[in-house]
């Protein structure tokens, strides 16, 4: 029997950055043992289920009856397959992810600050940039789960129910078009929902500060921007500025010529909310470090 030491067995370190999974998928596990998470979840499912129905459909006739397929493509010019289309399939998405978001957003990060979770991830070998981009990376993940993955999962259907390898080659800057609006739905509601969270992580006011962000501050842009007849005032819809942002993803025949004007002041304030997010996180994560 050969003599075995147990020292002899060595641990290979591995990279701190590697943290940031283990901490994405500890929160998200927390959040999908929520019932109303499942529930929402099936909400936002619904129109993804309409337009993956509608697509076939269209398909079909397109494939049957060429003329009454084409007649209805003319109808309906959002299911057409373009960038438009899912361009817009995400922008509906909008709706159900920001419900999902204010629901998640204590469950996600709140807790951690409210009973004592942040003392224990700070104890480990991770600091505070290794637990803030876990838990953005958790957000992230969470609105492309309603946003980026159905559509792409749209993008492949339309590719397979018609000319699959014309389609594809020709089309190939959609998919690119979906990745990157759905990055940028990703950070930038992930640090504005970490940052409220962090200095608001109870339910109540965390559900408040994110319905006058998402439903007071678009209504009251468009009040303002009737009464001054000033387009500037568009600008406090933040789900607006997104959308003019993102349809640039799509190429220029996907942007709107209202957007294309203010392309660059939308660019500007989502650029400053990401900022001012990443600020505010950084803050309030020392202070609690202190306090502890």
């Amino acid at each position: 029997m050969s003599d075995l030491s147990v020292t002899d067995w060595k641990e290979r370190p591995r990279a701190a950055w590697l943290a940031v999974w283990p901490i994405a998928f500890t929160a998200l596990r927390l959040v999908f043992r929520r019932k109303l998470f499942w529930l929402l979840l099936g909400f936002a499912l619904l129109n993804f289920l309409l337009v993956f129905g509608a697509i076939y459909l269209l398909a079909t006739l397109e494939a049957q009856q060429p003329q009454i397929g084409k007649m209805l493509l003319r109808m309906l010019p959002e299911l057409s397959g373009t960038g438009k289309t899912f361009l817009n399939f995400m922008l509906a998405q909008g709706t159900v992810t920001m419900i999902l978001l204010a629901f998640a957003g204590s469950v996600l990060a709140g807790n951690d600050h409210l009973r004592g979770g942040l003392t224990f991830y700070l104890s480990r070998r991770i600091n505070v940039l290794h637990y803030t981009g876990g838990k953005l990376l958790a957000i992230g993940l969470l609105v492309s789960l309603t946003t980026t993955l159905p559509a792409l999962v749209l993008f492949l259907e339309q590719g397979m129910l018609g000319d699959t390898v014309e389609y594809f080659s020709e089309n190939y800057n959609i998919a690119i078009g979906i990745l990157g609006y759905g990055g940028l739905i990703a950070v930038t509601l992930g640090l504005l929902l970490f940052a409220l969270v962090s200095w608001m992580p109870r339910p109540v006011p965390l559900v408040m500060s994110w319905a006058c962000l998402f439903v007071f501050l678009p209504v009251l842009s468009g009040i303002l921007r009737w009464i001054f007849d000033d387009r500037h005032w568009r600008l406090l819809n933040l789900w607006r500025d997104l959308y003019a942002i993102g349809s640039r993803c799509f190429g220029e025949a996907a942007v709107r010529s209202s957007d294309e004007a203010q392309l660059p002041e939308a660019a500007a304030v989502v650029f400053s909310v990401c900022l001012v997010s990443f600020i505010a996180i950084v803050v309030r994560i020392h202070q609690l470090r202190h306090q502890s």
